[in-house]
């Protein structure tokens, strides 16, 4: 058979992004993994590219920005998938708008957040304070504070479209 060539690269400062993007290439057949902290790959070697990164006080990882940037030509010419680790998946539309370029987001195949985990004993100072904050004032559906989980149901559908693609 002949697979499709999927990079699934992703910037993670806590390790949810990279999770999330093993998970992803787990489920993708072929699918190399990349950590866009270390490198930048030549997008020209792959069919598909998926990128992923961590969203901290509402921006993009750097080196994933940088990549998307970097690499826009490219990425327009290739089956593109885009996703966001953030806590408070409600604001997802607006991270995307605010870090993502909108001739990337409007090629995607897919875009979409998968939630985040927040591990406060890698927070320190004043992120930690201003998570807190907007931790406290976040409720889930009992009026609990809602602390945000990663949604696999929501990567299950995103690899589906790849996986399909690449079968």
């Amino acid at each position: 058979e002949n697979w499709m060539r999927t990079l699934t690269a992703y910037a993670s400062k806590t390790g949810t992004a990279e999770k999330c993007a093993r998970m992803l290439a787990g489920r993708i057949p072929d699918a190399t993994l990349c950590d866009l902290c270390k490198e930048k790959p030549d997008p020209c070697a792959y069919d598909q590219v998926i990128v992923g990164g961590g969203v901290r006080m509402g921006a993009l990882h750097v080196d994933a920005r940088q990549y998307l940037d970097g690499c826009k030509p490219i990425l327009l010419q290739r089956r593109l998938g885009l996703y966001l680790c953030a806590g408070f998946v409600e604001k997802a539309d607006a991270l995307f708008e605010n870090n993502i370029d909108p001739e990337l987001r409007g090629h995607a195949l897919d875009c979409d957040c998968f939630g985040g985990e927040i591990d406060m004993g890698k927070l320190r100072g004043f992120e930690k304070l201003i998570t807190k904050m907007a931790l406290r004032s976040s409720k889930d559906a009992e009026g609990q504070p809602a602390m945000p989980r990663l949604l696999p149901e929501r990567i299950e559908a995103f690899s589906a479209k790849f996986a399909e693609a690449s079968g």
